[in-house]
């Protein structure tokens, strides 16, 4: 009965392909979108981006670039240790994400009202990059297209203890470090970096049963 219902639900997500792929590729535009808002409002961004921000200020190479440079470095490590997780999706979100943040941020960055932002214009971008940020990540895991190295490694060293440390576990762990770097290279790590590496897990559920899933496979799971 298990085996009959995991072949089910491979044939249904097989079946709704031409959903899943124009989904993850709108999850990369709205999540290198919500990347700058967050970069805008001066409260910090998640812990990836921190880190490959920083990188940037320190190497003069843009944000893009640095995060080629950062997924094409970590996915060795995934491909020797579980090539499943490496599909279509992988090479979207390395190569994707990075270039269309420096887009969006050549595209607003110069904008006057950006210099030097109020308050409650910040407030309003960070609120705004926390929403889409979690709303592209539930599209992005939910079209089951495969996992950018940085996810994908949590998962996987999760995997290889045998259970015993938990992935959320792994996942703060090898977040921690990000922010680390990022901030001993000169990021901002604030009030966004704390909300989305720690905060975002309800609000992408909320997305995953309301959005993503109906969206995608036309049920709630």
């Amino acid at each position: 009965m298990e085996m009959t219902g995991k072949i089910c639900m491979e044939e249904k997500a097989s079946s709704r392909l031409g959903r899943r792929v124009p989904a993850i590729l709108a999850a990369h535009v709205v999540m290198g979108f919500a990347v700058v808002l967050m970069r805008l409002s001066f409260f910090g961004n998640d812990p990836f981006s921190c880190m490959n921000l920083g990188y940037a200020g320190v190497s003069g190479l843009s944000y893009g670039t640095c995060v080629i440079i950062f997924n094409l470095a970590l996915i060795i490590p995934v491909a020797l240790l579980d090539r499943s997780y490496l599909r279509f999706g992988t090479l979207i979100n390395m190569f994707m994400l990075g270039i269309i943040a420096d887009f969006w941020y050549a595209l607003l960055g110069p904008l006057a009202i950006f210099a030097e932002p109020s308050l409650p214009l910040r407030g309003m971008l960070l609120a705004s990059g926390v929403v889409l940020t979690c709303l592209s990540c539930s599209l992005y895991m939910s079209s089951r297209l495969g996992m950018g190295p940085y996810d994908a490694i949590g998962w996987i060293l999760s995997e290889r203890s045998g259970g015993k440390v938990p992935f959320r576990v792994v996942r703060i762990l090898i977040d921690a470090c990000a922010v680390t770097i990022g901030f001993a290279c000169g990021s901002i790590v604030g009030l966004g970096t704390l909300v989305l590496a720690c905060g975002t897990g309800p609000l992408i559920e909320f997305f995953n049963q309301k959005v993503s899933l109906p969206l995608l496979y036309g049920e709630r799971h």
